[in-house]
């Protein structure tokens, strides 16, 4: 015999199992999502690097130029034509302590962190950190210390920066040294493509700030691990705790637009360099015979045995052949 009355009360109760189940799954997305969005938008890790007194800097001396884009921190050195070394984009001038002295004998070198890097102290409030503003930055720093004509270096982003500066003001770079730069309209690795995404890109920067974690990163971009001091972690790394640099980093992934400087290539007539590490994981070997290709006027020079920052990584090499390049009358 059939108990109709249990039989009605299973059928009732299993929509209502469902429904809870609906709302616990509603309330922990949920908290989730305001997880998320309190860790992107409303944390910010301790700026640890603050605390972090560079034996480098000590040693070379930091020097600022005051203006209204920004209060540069730059280091100088030595006599003769300019040769400007832009910072490598997320770090700061430690990215080529190896050349300032050699490149010193020769030239009056200028070691410069623009807006979102290093030690530069942002005033504008509205700087765009996109192609655009950082090729002003570029311009605003050399026309606060009088220089009107310098050659050129960068690696990584300050090399597609160093590239956009020359496209745009020919008469203005006497050379152009690009190492694994940035510059051509390609993709990115996945874990900076990811930058781009709102709120991953805020989380994983603010994530990634640990000295470990800035030592996988390192590690990666060089082949010779062994050039990875405690010191040299402390000066990469410390720099990178501080706020406005990490906001820097997320949004010149969103916004630094690489297809103008692609397509101005051709044009582009600046006698360049184009030095690359053979096993740069970041910027594909490929890329730089790419840019030998589209440049009219290049040395294309690949380093067996380097990695993304060559100048880091295999010093000497990369020493001689912009000794040699910077030498030689435009």
């Amino acid at each position: 015999m059939v108990n109709l009355d249990d039989t009605s009360h299973s059928a009732t109760a299993r929509p209502a199992r469902k429904r809870r189940w609906r709302r616990w799954l509603a309330a922990v997305l949920a908290v989730v999502v305001a997880a998320l969005l309190f860790g992107a938008y409303g944390w910010q890790p301790a700026e640890d690097g603050r605390a972090f007194r560079s034996p480098y800097l000590a040693q070379v001396g930091s020097r600022y130029a005051e203006t209204p884009i920004a209060r540069f921190h730059y280091i100088q050195a030595g006599s003769g034509a300019p040769v400007i070394l832009l910072s490598p984009g997320g770090t700061s001038v430690i990215g080529w302590k190896d050349q300032v002295d050699v490149l010193a004998r020769d030239h009056t070198v200028y070691v410069v962190d623009l807006p979102g890097q290093g030690y530069t102290q942002l005033k504008d409030s509205g700087f765009a950190f996109d192609l655009d503003a950082m090729v002003s930055a570029v311009g605003t720093f050399m026309d606060s210390l009088g220089v009107r004509q310098a050659a050129l270096a960068g690696n990584s982003w300050s090399g597609g920066w160093a590239l956009a500066f020359a496209q745009r003001h020919p008469d203005r770079v006497t050379k152009l040294a690009l190492l694994d730069a940035t510059g051509l309209d390609e993709r990115g690795t996945l874990m900076w493509e990811s930058l781009k995404i709102p709120v991953v890109g805020e989380l994983a920067v603010k994530l990634s700030t640990g000295k470990s974690t800035v030592r996988g990163l390192a590690e990666g971009m060089l082949v010779n691990k062994d050039r990875l001091t405690e010191q040299l972690l402390e000066e990469w790394w410390a720099p990178m705790t501080f706020h406005d640099n990490m906001r820097a980093t997320y949004l010149l992934e969103r916004r630094l637009d690489w297809a103008r400087s692609e397509d101005a290539l051709p044009a582009t007539k600046t006698p360049t360099l184009v030095l690359w590490g053979k096993q740069d994981t970041i910027q594909p070997v490929e890329r730089a015979h790419r840019f030998a290709e589209l440049l009219p006027n290049d040395q294309l020079v690949i380093l067996d045995g380097c990695g993304h920052v060559p100048q880091l990584d295999c010093p000497e090499q990369v020493n001689r052949h912009l000794q040699e390049f910077f030498a030689v009358r435009p």
